[in-house]
C-alpha cells in the first residue's frame, strides 16, 4: 500500500508547488487527485508544479491520476508540469508515453 506525503507551497509569482514524497498507487490516488484538483480550482494559480523527486514508486493508477489532474488544470488554462521525477518515476512515465506530456510546460 502506498504511503504518500503531500506538501504545498506558493511561490512569489503565484505558482503552486505540490511536493510529493513516498509511493503513489491505488490506495492514495483519490487523495492525490483531490489535492491537485483542489489547488487548481480553489487557488487558480497560473502554474502548478508537481515535484516528484522523492517519489519512490508510481503505478498505472498514479500515472492516470497525474494525467487527470493535468487535463483539469489545462481545461482551466493553468500550466501543469511534473518536475524532478525520480529515476523510477521517469522510467514509468517514458514507458507509458507520458513523460514529454507531463514534464513540458
Amino acid at each position: 500500500m502506498g504511503n504518500l506525503t503531500i506538501s504545498t507551497s506558493v511561490l512569489a509569482d503565484g505558482t503552486t508547488v505540490v511536493a510529493l514524497r513516498g509511493e503513489i498507487d491505488v490506495s492514495v490516488c483519490d487523495a492525490l487527485l483531490s489535492a491537485l484538483v483542489d489547488e487548481v480550482t480553489r487557488r487558480r494559480p497560473p502554474r502548478l508544479v508537481v515535484d516528484m523527486l522523492h517519489v519512490t514508486f508510481l503505478d498505472s493508477t498514479g500515472l492516470n491520476t497525474l494525467l487527470a489532474a493535468y487535463r483539469d488544470a489545462r481545461r482551466l488554462g493553468i500550466s501543469f508540469v511534473v518536475r524532478h521525477p525520480s529515476e523510477f518515476v521517469a522510467r514509468q512515465m517514458r514507458v507509458a508515453g507520458t513523460y514529454d506530456i507531463l514534464t513540458s510546460d
